[in-house]
């Protein structure tokens, strides 16, 4: 009785393991007849360890990459894999900035947008997920709302700056987008990049921190060392106050309005304005060259310091001293 009972357990339980593995062998051919499979493809360049100190690749120098005409970057040739792009936008503010819109397969549009100089900080990730391209850091930040994504390819250590991708697509994958686009431009950084025309004069080549003289910059603010914000503008400071900015940009020629008045420095027309608030804020701006249609290269000096009350004549005078400096040192068109 005993040996029988047994004998019929076992036959169960072999009972249910064949039921089982059938179930499992059913399953799986179901799975391959009926359901498809989604893939990503892997973007050429992408991944390997993530590297660490000084970047010391020479395609991706800040000479190098002031230089760089973003468009291309995120131009028709550059996106077409993505659907049916439109031509890009250069940005009417900054060297380095261009934007276009592309539709995609479904016909949903979404936006891409180019920034060369970018701030790529992997120090605080705040949920971006590090990896690396074509042997320089990559950081990638999505959005909360999962309908944009940043994609910043790191090409100086110190300040961390680099080349951001940003890409806004409601329906689609942003991050997947922003790392094919960033994948595509590194490579195309590392081969025959596209650039600006080295015309006479022109401000697109030229180091922002080099344009001023040291010891007129000490003068102003002792103790101070110069600091890139972007590949078109730098910072003197000896640490937040006072701080002195150089920039290049194009934009329109500048005016008398909204508070901006025409004076003379070093021998041209220079506009000047002061801050709004309680603190010694000076801005001189002035046309440099032509750049393209309306618009012309720009260069602004501003001095800012919020331990100083408010007074036009000392903090102007401080910042004219800087714009004659930089007006002296810059290549003439």
């Amino acid at each position: 009785m005993l040996l029988n009972a047994r004998r019929r357990r076992i036959a169960s339980v072999l009972a249910l393991v064949a039921a089982l593995g059938a179930l499992t062998a059913c399953g799986q051919n179901l799975g391959k007849s009926n359901f498809a499979r989604t893939t990503v493809a892997a973007e050429a360049g992408a991944g390997g360890e993530v590297p660490s100190g000084n970047i010391n690749d020479p395609a991706v120098t800040p000479a190098v990459m002031r230089t760089i005409d973003p468009c291309p970057l995120v131009g028709k040739d550059a996106l077409s894999g993505l659907g049916t792009p439109e031509d890009p936008v250069p940005s009417s503010t900054a060297f380095g900035g261009c934007r276009a819109k592309v539709v995609d397969a479904g016909g949903k549009q979404f936006s891409v947008s180019v920034d060369i100089g970018a701030s790529t900080y992997l120090s605080d990730t705040g949920g971006a997920v590090i990896t690396a391209v074509e042997g320089l850091p990559q950081v990638e930040r999505k959005s909360k709302d999962g309908k944009s994504c940043d994609v910043g390819v790191m090409t100086l250590r110190k300040p961390e700056r680099g080349v951001s991708f940003s890409v806004t697509y409601d329906g689609g994958d942003p991050c997947a987008t922003a790392r094919t686009v960033a994948a595509k431009a590194v490579k195309s950084l590392h081969s025959s990049p596209a650039k600006y025309p080295s015309s006479a004069g022109t401000l697109t080549a030229v180091d922002p921190c080099a344009v001023a003289d040291p010891a007129i910059l000490g003068e102003v603010a002792p103790h101070g060392a110069t600091s890139p914000t972007t590949f078109h503008a730098c910072d003197w400071t000896p640490g937040s106050n006072p701080r002195i900015t150089i920039g290049f940009r194009p934009g329109r020629p500048p005016q008398e309005r909204d508070g901006t008045k025409k004076v003379e420095v070093g021998g041209i027309d220079v506009y000047q304005k002061v801050g709004v608030g309680s603190s010694a804020e000076c801005k001189m701006e002035w046309q440099h060259k032509p750049w393209a249609g309306e618009y012309v290269e720009l260069v602004t000096v501003t001095y800012q310091n919020y331990d100083e009350k408010k007074d036009e004549t000392a903090s102007c005078e401080k910042t004219a001293k800087i714009a004659k400096s930089v007006i002296s040192k810059l290549p003439k068109p």
